[in-house]
Protein backbone atom coordinates (compact mmCIF):
# COMPACT_ATOMS: atom_id res chain seq x y z
CA UNK A 1 0.00 0.00 0.00
CA UNK A 2 1.52 3.30 -0.93
CA UNK A 3 1.36 6.72 0.75
CA UNK A 4 -1.79 7.71 -1.43
CA UNK A 5 -3.58 4.68 -0.09
CA UNK A 6 -2.39 5.15 3.95
CA UNK A 7 -3.68 8.31 3.30
CA UNK A 8 -6.90 7.39 2.07
CA UNK A 9 -7.71 4.96 4.63
CA UNK A 10 -8.19 5.16 8.39
CA UNK A 11 -8.32 8.05 10.81
CA UNK A 12 -5.47 6.51 13.11
CA UNK A 13 -3.52 6.30 10.46
CA UNK A 14 -3.70 10.25 8.96
CA UNK A 15 -3.00 11.13 12.33
CA UNK A 16 -0.10 9.10 12.99
CA UNK A 17 1.54 10.16 9.59
CA UNK A 18 0.09 13.91 11.00
CA UNK A 19 2.13 13.61 14.49
CA UNK A 20 4.86 12.09 12.77
CA UNK A 21 5.60 15.27 10.57
CA UNK A 22 4.83 17.70 13.07
CA UNK A 23 7.87 15.47 15.57
CA UNK A 24 10.40 15.35 13.18
CA UNK A 25 11.16 19.45 13.24
CA UNK A 26 9.66 19.26 16.97
CA UNK A 27 12.88 17.33 17.77
CA UNK A 28 14.73 20.60 16.47
CA UNK A 29 12.96 22.12 19.27
CA UNK A 30 15.32 20.74 21.91
CA UNK A 31 17.97 22.92 21.17
CA UNK A 32 15.68 25.30 22.60
CA UNK A 33 16.83 24.13 25.44
CA UNK A 34 19.76 26.36 25.43
CA UNK A 35 17.51 29.43 25.49
CA UNK A 36 17.31 28.55 28.60
CA UNK A 37 20.43 27.96 29.52
CA UNK A 38 21.01 32.12 28.24
CA UNK A 39 18.04 32.94 30.26
CA UNK A 40 19.39 30.82 33.38
CA UNK A 41 22.86 33.20 32.00
CA UNK A 42 21.48 36.16 32.56
CA UNK A 43 19.54 35.86 35.64
CA UNK A 44 23.24 34.85 37.20
CA UNK A 45 24.65 37.80 35.97
CA UNK A 46 21.96 39.82 37.52
CA UNK A 47 21.82 38.20 40.99
CA UNK A 48 25.39 38.40 41.17
CA UNK A 49 24.97 42.73 40.15
CA UNK A 50 22.52 42.25 43.24
CA UNK A 51 24.46 40.06 45.57
CA UNK A 52 27.07 42.67 45.35
CA UNK A 53 24.87 45.88 45.61
CA UNK A 54 23.62 44.23 49.13
CA UNK A 55 26.98 43.60 50.20
CA UNK A 56 28.06 47.13 49.31
CA UNK A 57 24.81 48.66 50.70
CA UNK A 58 25.61 45.97 53.90
CA UNK A 59 29.10 47.35 54.03
CA UNK A 60 28.04 51.08 53.70
CA UNK A 61 25.44 50.81 56.33
CA UNK A 62 28.12 49.10 58.77
CA UNK A 63 30.59 51.50 58.13
CA UNK A 64 27.52 54.70 58.79
CA UNK A 65 26.39 52.34 61.89
CA UNK A 66 30.53 52.26 63.51
CA UNK A 67 30.63 56.53 62.91
CA UNK A 68 27.22 57.34 64.08
CA UNK A 69 27.78 55.47 67.22
CA UNK A 70 30.90 56.65 67.97
CA UNK A 71 29.93 60.18 67.43
CA UNK A 72 27.34 59.68 70.41
CA UNK A 73 29.51 57.93 72.77
CA UNK A 74 32.32 60.99 71.66
CA UNK A 75 28.91 63.60 72.27
CA UNK A 76 28.51 61.49 75.59
CA UNK A 77 32.32 62.40 76.74
CA UNK A 78 32.32 64.18 80.31
CA UNK A 79 34.65 66.50 78.21
CA UNK A 80 32.05 67.80 75.66
CA UNK A 81 30.53 69.90 78.24
CA UNK A 82 33.08 71.20 79.79
CA UNK A 83 34.36 72.47 76.78
CA UNK A 84 31.21 74.62 76.00
CA UNK A 85 31.14 75.54 79.51
CA UNK A 86 35.03 77.17 78.51
CA UNK A 87 34.31 78.67 75.44
CA UNK A 88 33.87 82.51 77.02
CA UNK A 89 36.76 82.24 78.59
CA UNK A 90 38.91 82.66 76.06
CA UNK A 91 41.82 80.48 74.73
CA UNK A 92 43.35 79.91 78.58
CA UNK A 93 45.16 77.04 79.58
CA UNK A 94 42.49 74.94 80.45
CA UNK A 95 40.54 75.52 77.12
CA UNK A 96 43.30 74.95 75.17
CA UNK A 97 43.72 71.31 77.27
CA UNK A 98 40.06 69.80 76.73
CA UNK A 99 40.35 71.44 72.85
CA UNK A 100 43.48 69.08 72.47
CA UNK A 101 41.84 66.24 74.55
CA UNK A 102 38.25 66.68 72.74
CA UNK A 103 40.55 66.78 69.22
CA UNK A 104 42.47 63.10 70.27
CA UNK A 105 39.29 62.20 70.60
CA UNK A 106 37.87 63.09 67.88
CA UNK A 107 41.07 61.52 65.58
CA UNK A 108 40.14 58.40 66.78
CA UNK A 109 36.97 58.65 65.41
CA UNK A 110 38.23 59.90 62.05
CA UNK A 111 40.36 57.01 61.68
CA UNK A 112 37.26 54.57 61.86
CA UNK A 113 36.36 54.16 58.64
CA UNK A 114 38.11 54.99 54.69
CA UNK A 115 34.95 57.31 54.09
CA UNK A 116 35.54 59.78 57.03
CA UNK A 117 37.22 63.02 55.81
CA UNK A 118 36.90 64.76 59.02
CA UNK A 119 35.52 65.28 62.76
CA UNK A 120 34.38 68.49 63.75
CA UNK A 121 32.82 70.52 67.29
CA UNK A 122 30.74 73.83 66.36
CA UNK A 123 30.08 76.10 69.32
CA UNK A 124 27.79 78.34 67.93
CA UNK A 125 27.89 81.09 71.02
CA UNK A 126 31.50 81.80 71.10
CA UNK A 127 31.48 81.19 66.95
CA UNK A 128 34.88 78.51 67.52
CA UNK A 129 34.81 75.50 65.62
CA UNK A 130 37.12 72.83 66.13
CA UNK A 131 37.92 69.86 63.76
CA UNK A 132 40.63 67.09 63.11
CA UNK A 133 41.81 68.48 60.06
CA UNK A 134 42.06 72.48 61.27
CA UNK A 135 41.90 72.47 64.62
CA UNK A 136 40.89 75.91 66.35
CA UNK A 137 38.76 77.94 63.80
CA UNK A 138 35.75 80.39 63.27
CA UNK A 139 32.20 78.90 62.17
CA UNK A 140 31.63 79.32 58.29
CA UNK A 141 29.07 79.27 56.14
CA UNK A 142 28.61 76.16 55.68
CA UNK A 143 29.07 75.58 59.49
CA UNK A 144 26.09 77.78 59.76
CA UNK A 145 23.95 75.29 57.42
CA UNK A 146 24.59 72.53 60.13
CA UNK A 147 23.34 74.66 62.59
CA UNK A 148 19.94 75.73 60.79
CA UNK A 149 19.56 72.07 59.94
CA UNK A 150 19.21 71.54 63.61
CA UNK A 151 17.12 74.14 64.75
CA UNK A 152 13.66 73.00 65.65
CA UNK A 153 14.80 69.46 65.27
CA UNK A 154 14.32 66.27 67.55
CA UNK A 155 16.10 64.11 65.19
CA UNK A 156 19.42 62.49 67.31
CA UNK A 157 21.63 62.86 63.98
CA UNK A 158 21.14 64.68 61.33
CA UNK A 159 22.68 64.25 57.10
CA UNK A 160 23.36 67.12 55.42
CA UNK A 161 24.98 66.36 51.40
CA UNK A 162 27.16 68.80 50.31
CA UNK A 163 29.18 68.92 46.44
CA UNK A 164 32.04 66.49 47.77
CA UNK A 165 30.65 65.40 51.21
CA UNK A 166 28.29 63.94 53.20
CA UNK A 167 27.90 65.16 56.92
CA UNK A 168 26.41 63.51 59.91
CA UNK A 169 26.10 65.80 62.71
CA UNK A 170 24.45 65.27 65.95
CA UNK A 171 23.49 68.29 68.31
CA UNK A 172 22.82 69.11 71.95
CA UNK A 173 20.29 71.98 72.69
CA UNK A 174 18.28 73.51 75.77
CA UNK A 175 15.19 72.11 76.75
CA UNK A 176 13.20 74.25 74.26
CA UNK A 177 14.87 72.53 71.04
CA UNK A 178 15.75 76.14 69.76
CA UNK A 179 18.96 76.98 71.26
CA UNK A 180 21.70 74.83 69.58
CA UNK A 181 24.49 74.75 72.26
CA UNK A 182 26.65 72.56 70.42
CA UNK A 183 26.71 70.75 67.63
CA UNK A 184 29.48 67.10 66.66
CA UNK A 185 29.51 65.76 63.25
CA UNK A 186 31.89 64.21 60.58
CA UNK A 187 32.24 64.49 57.16
CA UNK A 188 32.44 61.71 54.76
CA UNK A 189 34.05 61.71 51.11
CA UNK A 190 31.61 61.10 48.52
CA UNK A 191 34.86 60.74 46.01
CA UNK A 192 35.82 57.34 48.40
CA UNK A 193 32.28 56.14 48.41
CA UNK A 194 32.18 56.28 44.53
CA UNK A 195 35.64 54.55 44.24
CA UNK A 196 33.99 51.51 46.34
CA UNK A 197 31.21 50.96 44.34
CA UNK A 198 32.95 51.83 41.23
CA UNK A 199 35.16 48.51 42.68
CA UNK A 200 31.80 46.25 42.28
CA UNK A 201 32.30 45.77 38.88
CA UNK A 202 36.17 44.48 37.27
CA UNK A 203 34.30 44.74 33.83
CA UNK A 204 33.49 48.58 33.77
CA UNK A 205 29.97 47.22 32.35
CA UNK A 206 27.90 48.45 35.43
CA UNK A 207 27.17 52.10 36.17
CA UNK A 208 26.41 52.78 39.99
CA UNK A 209 25.24 55.69 41.91
CA UNK A 210 24.04 56.33 45.31
CA UNK A 211 20.74 58.74 46.15
CA UNK A 212 19.94 60.11 48.97
CA UNK A 213 16.38 59.35 49.96
CA UNK A 214 15.28 62.88 52.22
CA UNK A 215 17.47 65.64 49.96
CA UNK A 216 17.28 63.09 46.21
CA UNK A 217 20.60 64.69 45.65
CA UNK A 218 22.59 62.00 43.96
CA UNK A 219 26.76 60.44 44.35
CA UNK A 220 28.09 59.22 41.38
CA UNK A 221 29.99 60.09 38.53
CA UNK A 222 29.45 63.68 37.15
CA UNK A 223 29.53 61.46 33.17
CA UNK A 224 26.29 59.71 33.80
CA UNK A 225 24.14 61.99 35.72
CA UNK A 226 21.70 62.81 33.52
CA UNK A 227 21.06 58.86 31.77
CA UNK A 228 21.37 58.01 36.46
CA UNK A 229 18.44 60.56 36.90
CA UNK A 230 16.28 58.68 34.06
CA UNK A 231 16.93 55.63 35.39
CA UNK A 232 15.94 56.52 38.71
CA UNK A 233 12.68 58.31 38.44
CA UNK A 234 11.64 55.31 36.44
CA UNK A 235 12.65 53.25 39.21
CA UNK A 236 9.84 50.89 40.68
CA UNK A 237 9.45 49.29 43.95
CA UNK A 238 10.63 45.71 42.86
CA UNK A 239 14.68 45.11 43.74
CA UNK A 240 15.23 43.91 39.91
CA UNK A 241 13.33 45.91 36.46
CA UNK A 242 14.06 46.46 33.53
CA UNK A 243 14.20 50.03 32.21
CA UNK A 244 13.44 52.16 28.60
CA UNK A 245 15.80 54.92 28.16
CA UNK A 246 16.13 56.52 24.64
CA UNK A 247 14.98 53.61 23.03
CA UNK A 248 17.54 51.51 24.83
CA UNK A 249 16.41 48.80 27.50
CA UNK A 250 18.66 48.76 31.52
CA UNK A 251 18.59 45.57 33.45
CA UNK A 252 18.14 47.74 37.08
CA UNK A 253 19.23 46.85 40.45
CA UNK A 254 18.49 48.33 43.62
CA UNK A 255 18.85 48.07 47.09
CA UNK A 256 17.80 50.78 49.92
CA UNK A 257 18.14 51.34 53.93
CA UNK A 258 15.91 54.15 54.08
CA UNK A 259 18.66 56.60 53.98
CA UNK A 260 20.36 56.11 50.94
CA UNK A 261 19.08 54.24 47.79
CA UNK A 262 21.56 52.24 45.68
CA UNK A 263 21.16 51.75 42.27
CA UNK A 264 23.24 49.55 39.42
CA UNK A 265 22.37 48.95 35.42
CA UNK A 266 23.95 47.98 32.48
CA UNK A 267 22.34 48.02 29.34
CA UNK A 268 20.41 44.41 28.47
CA UNK A 269 22.49 44.46 25.28
CA UNK A 270 25.73 44.38 27.06
CA UNK A 271 24.83 41.36 29.62
CA UNK A 272 22.72 39.61 26.44
CA UNK A 273 25.42 39.67 24.10
CA UNK A 274 26.37 35.64 24.88
CA UNK A 275 22.45 34.94 24.17
CA UNK A 276 21.91 36.83 21.30
CA UNK A 277 23.00 34.01 19.12
CA UNK A 278 21.05 31.23 20.85
CA UNK A 279 18.09 34.20 20.07
CA UNK A 280 18.52 33.51 16.48
CA UNK A 281 18.76 30.27 16.54
CA UNK A 282 15.37 30.48 18.20
CA UNK A 283 13.57 32.74 16.22
CA UNK A 284 14.68 30.55 13.28
CA UNK A 285 13.00 27.27 14.93
CA UNK A 286 10.09 28.96 16.23
CA UNK A 287 9.03 30.11 11.73
CA UNK A 288 10.05 26.96 11.28
CA UNK A 289 7.61 25.61 13.63
CA UNK A 290 4.91 27.84 12.85
CA UNK A 291 5.06 26.92 9.02
CA UNK A 292 5.20 22.88 10.46
CA UNK A 293 1.45 24.14 12.52
CA UNK A 294 0.09 25.57 9.38
CA UNK A 295 0.71 22.69 7.35
CA UNK A 296 -0.32 20.03 10.08
CA UNK A 297 -3.50 22.13 10.93
CA UNK A 298 -4.44 22.28 7.29
CA UNK A 299 -3.88 18.63 7.00
CA UNK A 300 -6.14 17.81 10.39
CA UNK A 301 -8.57 20.53 9.05
CA UNK A 302 -9.57 18.64 5.74
CA UNK A 303 -8.84 15.12 6.92
CA UNK A 304 -10.78 15.54 10.89
CA UNK A 305 -12.39 18.61 11.61
CA UNK A 306 -14.45 19.39 8.36
CA UNK A 307 -15.95 16.44 8.74
CA UNK A 308 -16.54 16.30 12.21
CA UNK A 309 -18.14 19.80 12.00
CA UNK A 310 -20.25 18.56 9.27
CA UNK A 311 -21.66 15.89 11.28
CA UNK A 312 -21.93 18.54 14.14
CA UNK A 313 -23.97 20.67 12.05
CA UNK A 314 -26.40 17.79 10.73
CA UNK A 315 -26.91 16.88 14.53
CA UNK A 316 -28.00 20.71 15.29
CA UNK A 317 -30.11 20.81 12.24
CA UNK A 318 -31.85 17.07 13.48
CA UNK A 319 -32.24 18.79 16.99
CA UNK A 320 -34.59 21.51 16.34
CA UNK A 321 -36.35 19.33 14.19
CA UNK A 322 -35.24 18.94 10.62
CA UNK A 323 -35.49 15.20 10.46
CA UNK A 324 -34.84 15.26 6.07
CA UNK A 325 -31.15 16.19 6.76
CA UNK A 326 -28.71 13.63 5.73
CA UNK A 327 -24.94 13.37 5.28
CA UNK A 328 -23.80 12.49 1.96
CA UNK A 329 -21.19 9.14 2.38
CA UNK A 330 -18.61 9.28 0.34
CA UNK A 331 -15.53 8.94 2.57
CA UNK A 332 -14.42 4.93 3.29
CA UNK A 333 -13.05 5.53 6.90
CA UNK A 334 -14.54 5.84 10.12
CA UNK A 335 -16.10 9.00 9.40
CA UNK A 336 -17.56 7.20 6.27
CA UNK A 337 -19.17 4.45 8.97
CA UNK A 338 -20.47 7.38 11.17
CA UNK A 339 -22.00 9.00 8.68
CA UNK A 340 -24.09 6.08 6.93
CA UNK A 341 -25.21 4.99 11.00
CA UNK A 342 -26.55 8.75 11.65
CA UNK A 343 -28.26 8.76 8.54
CA UNK A 344 -29.89 5.03 9.42
CA UNK A 345 -30.78 6.33 13.11
CA UNK A 346 -32.57 10.33 11.63
CA UNK A 347 -34.25 8.00 9.53
CA UNK A 348 -35.67 5.38 12.45
CA UNK A 349 -36.23 8.11 14.44
CA UNK A 350 -38.21 10.48 12.01
CA UNK A 351 -40.27 6.72 11.70
CA UNK A 352 -41.15 6.96 15.26
CA UNK A 353 -41.79 10.21 15.36
CA UNK A 354 -44.10 10.53 12.77
CA UNK A 355 -45.92 7.50 13.73
CA UNK A 356 -45.98 8.73 17.71
CA UNK A 357 -47.24 11.57 16.74
CA UNK A 358 -49.95 10.91 14.62
CA UNK A 359 -50.91 8.68 17.23
CA UNK A 360 -51.18 11.45 19.74
CA UNK A 361 -52.90 14.06 16.78
CA UNK A 362 -55.86 10.75 16.48
CA UNK A 363 -56.26 10.49 20.01
CA UNK A 364 -56.51 14.26 20.55
CA UNK A 365 -58.88 14.91 18.02
CA UNK A 366 -61.50 11.88 19.44
CA UNK A 367 -60.54 13.20 22.81
CA UNK A 368 -62.17 17.01 21.09
CA UNK A 369 -65.10 15.28 19.07
CA UNK A 370 -66.01 13.15 22.37
CA UNK A 371 -65.90 16.63 24.16
CA UNK A 372 -68.14 18.35 21.32
CA UNK A 373 -70.42 15.61 21.60
CA UNK A 374 -70.85 16.02 25.02
CA UNK A 375 -72.07 19.46 24.74
CA UNK A 376 -75.08 19.55 22.33
CA UNK A 377 -77.21 16.94 23.78
CA UNK A 378 -76.92 18.36 27.48
CA UNK A 379 -78.66 21.62 25.36
CA UNK A 380 -80.89 20.26 23.61
CA UNK A 381 -82.59 17.88 26.74
CA UNK A 382 -83.86 21.49 28.12
CA UNK A 383 -85.02 22.89 25.14
CA UNK A 384 -87.31 19.85 24.41
CA UNK A 385 -88.39 20.43 27.85
CA UNK A 386 -89.19 23.98 27.59
CA UNK A 387 -91.22 23.37 24.20
CA UNK A 388 -92.86 21.11 25.74
CA UNK A 389 -94.02 22.95 28.64
CA UNK A 390 -95.22 26.08 26.60
CA UNK A 391 -96.82 23.72 24.18
CA UNK A 392 -99.23 22.06 27.34
CA UNK A 393 -100.04 25.95 28.27
CA UNK A 394 -101.19 26.63 24.89
CA UNK A 395 -98.61 29.18 24.39
CA UNK A 396 -98.01 28.47 20.34
CA UNK A 397 -96.79 32.00 19.38
CA UNK A 398 -93.41 31.10 22.29
CA UNK A 399 -93.50 27.88 20.66
CA UNK A 400 -92.87 29.48 16.92
CA UNK A 401 -90.36 31.71 18.97
CA UNK A 402 -88.76 29.14 20.68
CA UNK A 403 -88.83 26.93 16.97
CA UNK A 404 -86.79 29.95 15.33
CA UNK A 405 -84.65 30.21 18.01
CA UNK A 406 -83.98 26.89 18.15
CA UNK A 407 -83.45 26.58 14.31
CA UNK A 408 -80.58 29.59 14.37
CA UNK A 409 -78.87 27.49 17.18
CA UNK A 410 -78.74 24.23 15.32
CA UNK A 411 -78.04 25.42 12.35
CA UNK A 412 -74.82 27.35 14.08
CA UNK A 413 -73.95 24.02 15.81
CA UNK A 414 -74.13 21.59 12.77
CA UNK A 415 -72.16 24.63 10.17
CA UNK A 416 -69.94 25.86 12.51
CA UNK A 417 -69.89 24.32 15.71
CA UNK A 418 -66.96 22.05 15.28
CA UNK A 419 -64.18 24.46 14.17
CA UNK A 420 -62.83 28.06 15.12
CA UNK A 421 -65.65 30.87 14.13
CA UNK A 422 -65.36 34.39 14.60
CA UNK A 423 -65.86 36.18 17.68
CA UNK A 424 -68.97 38.13 16.17
CA UNK A 425 -70.67 34.73 15.51
CA UNK A 426 -69.97 33.06 18.86
CA UNK A 427 -71.48 36.10 20.82
CA UNK A 428 -74.85 35.66 18.13
CA UNK A 429 -75.03 32.74 19.02
CA UNK A 430 -74.88 33.25 22.83
CA UNK A 431 -77.10 35.60 22.65
CA UNK A 432 -79.99 33.50 20.75
CA UNK A 433 -79.11 30.55 23.44
CA UNK A 434 -79.97 33.28 26.30
CA UNK A 435 -83.11 34.26 24.50
CA UNK A 436 -83.90 30.74 24.52
CA UNK A 437 -82.77 30.24 28.31
CA UNK A 438 -84.92 33.40 28.75
CA UNK A 439 -88.19 31.20 27.74
CA UNK A 440 -87.22 28.45 30.35
CA UNK A 441 -86.79 31.54 33.25
CA UNK A 442 -90.14 32.46 32.37
CA UNK A 443 -89.41 36.12 31.45
CA UNK A 444 -87.17 36.47 35.01
CA UNK A 445 -84.09 37.12 33.48
CA UNK A 446 -82.15 39.90 32.14
CA UNK A 447 -78.75 39.57 30.25
CA UNK A 448 -76.34 41.79 28.87
CA UNK A 449 -73.38 41.73 26.47
CA UNK A 450 -70.45 44.37 26.26
CA UNK A 451 -67.70 43.52 24.00
CA UNK A 452 -64.15 45.89 23.32
CA UNK A 453 -64.37 47.43 20.00
CA UNK A 454 -61.92 46.01 17.32
CA UNK A 455 -61.84 41.84 19.08
CA UNK A 456 -65.00 41.00 16.38
CA UNK A 457 -62.86 39.18 13.88
CA UNK A 458 -60.62 37.25 16.15
CA UNK A 459 -61.38 33.67 15.35
CA UNK A 460 -62.47 31.50 18.54
CA UNK A 461 -63.76 27.90 18.98
CA UNK A 462 -67.29 27.10 18.19
CA UNK A 463 -69.89 26.70 21.23
CA UNK A 464 -67.00 28.09 23.98
CA UNK A 465 -69.25 30.62 25.66
CA UNK A 466 -72.32 27.96 25.41
CA UNK A 467 -70.98 25.68 29.02
CA UNK A 468 -70.26 28.89 31.11
CA UNK A 469 -73.54 30.50 30.31
CA UNK A 470 -75.57 26.89 30.90
CA UNK A 471 -73.38 26.88 34.06
CA UNK A 472 -73.79 30.31 35.18
CA UNK A 473 -77.92 30.20 34.82
CA UNK A 474 -78.27 26.36 36.36
CA UNK A 475 -75.82 26.66 39.51
CA UNK A 476 -76.64 30.24 40.08
CA UNK A 477 -79.08 32.23 38.78
CA UNK A 478 -81.82 29.38 39.04
CA UNK A 479 -81.23 28.89 42.71
CA UNK A 480 -81.40 32.66 43.43
CA UNK A 481 -84.30 34.16 44.53
CA UNK A 482 -84.25 37.10 43.10
CA UNK A 483 -84.51 38.07 39.25
CA UNK A 484 -81.74 36.74 37.34
CA UNK A 485 -78.87 39.09 35.15
CA UNK A 486 -76.04 37.94 33.70
CA UNK A 487 -73.52 39.66 32.23
CA UNK A 488 -70.68 38.65 29.04
CA UNK A 489 -67.72 40.98 28.57
CA UNK A 490 -65.09 40.85 26.44
CA UNK A 491 -61.42 42.28 26.02
CA UNK A 492 -57.58 42.24 25.62
CA UNK A 493 -56.12 42.06 29.14
CA UNK A 494 -52.30 42.61 28.28
CA UNK A 495 -51.17 39.55 25.55
CA UNK A 496 -54.41 37.14 26.73
CA UNK A 497 -58.35 37.79 25.43
CA UNK A 498 -60.41 37.52 28.12
CA UNK A 499 -64.24 36.39 28.15
CA UNK A 500 -65.84 36.47 31.25
CA UNK A 501 -69.31 35.40 32.54
CA UNK A 502 -70.46 36.92 35.70
CA UNK A 503 -74.39 36.09 37.28
CA UNK A 504 -75.79 37.45 40.58
CA UNK A 505 -76.80 34.13 41.79
CA UNK A 506 -75.74 32.81 45.12
CA UNK A 507 -72.19 32.18 44.72
CA UNK A 508 -70.79 29.25 46.50
CA UNK A 509 -69.05 28.33 49.71
CA UNK A 510 -65.35 28.49 49.49
CA UNK A 511 -64.73 25.09 49.88
CA UNK A 512 -66.90 24.05 47.26
CA UNK A 513 -65.38 26.76 44.85
CA UNK A 514 -61.86 25.19 45.89
CA UNK A 515 -63.21 21.86 44.88
CA UNK A 516 -64.57 23.24 41.69
CA UNK A 517 -61.06 25.00 40.88
CA UNK A 518 -59.11 21.77 41.66
CA UNK A 519 -61.10 19.36 39.70
CA UNK A 520 -60.94 21.46 36.51
CA UNK A 521 -57.32 20.94 36.81
CA UNK A 522 -57.75 17.16 37.00
CA UNK A 523 -56.54 15.64 33.13
CA UNK A 524 -59.36 13.55 33.69
CA UNK A 525 -63.18 14.26 34.35
CA UNK A 526 -64.50 11.52 36.66
CA UNK A 527 -67.81 13.43 36.85
CA UNK A 528 -71.09 13.52 35.20
CA UNK A 529 -70.78 17.43 35.40
CA UNK A 530 -68.81 17.89 31.84
CA UNK A 531 -69.27 21.44 31.62
CA UNK A 532 -66.54 23.35 32.37
CA UNK A 533 -63.90 21.16 32.24
CA UNK A 534 -64.64 20.49 28.39
CA UNK A 535 -64.39 24.08 27.79
CA UNK A 536 -60.89 23.67 29.76
CA UNK A 537 -59.51 20.59 28.23
CA UNK A 538 -60.79 22.12 24.92
CA UNK A 539 -58.75 25.29 25.62
CA UNK A 540 -55.68 23.10 26.40
CA UNK A 541 -55.83 21.09 23.65
CA UNK A 542 -56.13 24.09 21.16
CA UNK A 543 -53.81 26.39 23.03
CA UNK A 544 -51.57 24.92 25.48
CA UNK A 545 -50.95 25.13 29.77
CA UNK A 546 -51.42 29.14 29.22
CA UNK A 547 -54.92 29.29 28.25
CA UNK A 548 -57.82 28.07 30.27
CA UNK A 549 -60.66 28.64 32.51
CA UNK A 550 -60.45 30.80 36.19
CA UNK A 551 -63.38 30.85 38.34
CA UNK A 552 -63.90 34.21 40.93
CA UNK A 553 -66.43 33.46 43.65
CA UNK A 554 -68.40 36.93 44.69
CA UNK A 555 -70.74 34.89 46.83
CA UNK A 556 -73.19 36.06 48.10
CA UNK A 557 -73.12 38.28 45.35
CA UNK A 558 -72.51 35.59 42.49
CA UNK A 559 -70.15 33.94 40.75
CA UNK A 560 -67.72 34.82 37.50
CA UNK A 561 -66.30 32.44 35.41
CA UNK A 562 -62.87 33.59 32.90
CA UNK A 563 -61.95 32.06 29.64
CA UNK A 564 -58.72 33.44 28.79
CA UNK A 565 -56.44 32.29 25.37
CA UNK A 566 -53.07 33.92 24.80
CA UNK A 567 -53.30 36.30 21.40
CA UNK A 568 -49.96 34.72 19.78
CA UNK A 569 -52.30 31.79 19.81
CA UNK A 570 -55.18 32.67 18.04
CA UNK A 571 -55.31 32.28 14.08
CA UNK A 572 -56.44 35.95 13.66
CA UNK A 573 -55.17 38.37 15.74
CA UNK A 574 -57.29 41.83 16.89
CA UNK A 575 -57.68 44.63 14.72
CA UNK A 576 -56.68 47.91 16.68
CA UNK A 577 -58.39 47.88 19.83
CA UNK A 578 -60.27 51.02 20.89
CA UNK A 579 -61.49 52.26 24.61
CA UNK A 580 -64.15 50.14 26.01
CA UNK A 581 -66.89 51.51 23.86
CA UNK A 582 -70.56 50.13 23.27
CA UNK A 583 -71.55 49.48 19.62
CA UNK A 584 -75.55 49.09 18.83
CA UNK A 585 -75.20 46.29 16.45
CA UNK A 586 -77.62 43.72 17.62
CA UNK A 587 -75.94 40.56 18.39
CA UNK A 588 -72.44 41.52 17.55
CA UNK A 589 -70.85 43.73 20.20
CA UNK A 590 -71.51 46.33 21.90
CA UNK A 591 -74.54 46.79 24.93
CA UNK A 592 -77.29 44.40 24.27
CA UNK A 593 -79.88 44.16 27.28
CA UNK A 594 -83.11 41.90 26.99
CA UNK A 595 -85.71 42.54 30.10
CA UNK A 596 -88.94 40.53 31.38
CA UNK A 597 -91.98 41.97 30.06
Amino acid sequence: MGLRGLLRTGVFRKMFLGFLAVMIPFTAICYGALWVAGNALSNQAQQSAHSKLQFFMDYLQEELRNVNQMLIALNNDADMPAVYLHQHDGFDYEFVQLAGSIRAKMKIVNYSSDYVTDVFLLLPQSKIKLSVNEGVTSIGGADETILRRHMNRTDEMVRYIGNDTITYSTAVTDGSNTNVLYVLGTNLSQKRMIATMNKLDDNKKYNVFLIDDETRKRIGDADSEVLDRSIYDQLAEDETSRIQVDGKAYLVQRSTDHNFTLVSYIAESSILAPVAVIWKWYVGISISMILFAVLYSWFTYHQIHKPLHKLVRTMREVEIGNLNSTLPVSQKDEFGFVYKQFNKMVGQLRSLIEEVLESKIERQQAELKQLQSQINPHFLFNCFYIGYRMAKSGEMDQVAKLCKYLGDYFRFVTQQGSRDVALMEEIKYTRTYLEIQKMRFSNRLEFEIDIQSGLERIEVPGLLLQPLVENALLHGIERADRPGFLRITGCVEGDVLRLDVKDNGRGMENEQWLRLQSRLEKPVNSSDHFGLWNVNRRLYHLYGEESGIMLENGAPDGFTSSLRIPLCKLKQQPEAIHPFKPQNQEGVTGHVQTVDR
